[in-house]
C-alpha cells in the first residue's frame, strides 16, 4: 500500500478520544523478525494495565489488541521488504 499524503495528514492530526495515549504508531523496519514485534506488543498490553483511567486503558488495550491481530492475520515471519507501519487507535477527529 502507498502511503498518501493524505493518509499522513490525517494522522498528523488525529486527535485521541479519551484524551490520553491512545493513538499506537509502530513502525518496523524491512526484514525485522514480526515474532519480536509479538513480544513487544504483548508486553505493552500487559504494561498497560497499569494505567489508572479506565477509557484509557481500555483504549490503548483495544488499539494494542487490533495490532496484534493485523500481524497475526498477515501470517508474516518478517517484516516487508519496504518496511511496515502499524497505526491504530480511536480519535475524536481526523480532518
Amino acid at each position: 500500500m502507498e502511503i498518501t499524503k493524505d493518509f499522513i495528514q490525517n494522522m498528523a492530526n488525529a486527535k485521541s478520544e479519551t484524551c490520553g495515549t491512545s493513538l499506537i504508531t509502530m513502525y518496523i523496519p524491512s526484514g525485522y523478525n514480526m515474532g519480536i514485534v509479538t513480544k513487544m506488543l504483548n508486553s505493552e498490553l500487559s504494561t498497560s494495565s497499569n494505567i489508572k483511567n479506565r477509557s484509557v486503558n481500555k483504549a490503548v488495550a483495544t488499539a494494542l489488541k487490533a495490532c496484534l491481530q493485523s500481524i497475526k492475520t498477515s501470517k508474516w515471519h518478517a517484516a516487508p521488504e519496504n518496511g511496515l507501519v502499524l497505526c491504530a487507535g480511536r480519535t475524536l477527529s481526523c480532518v
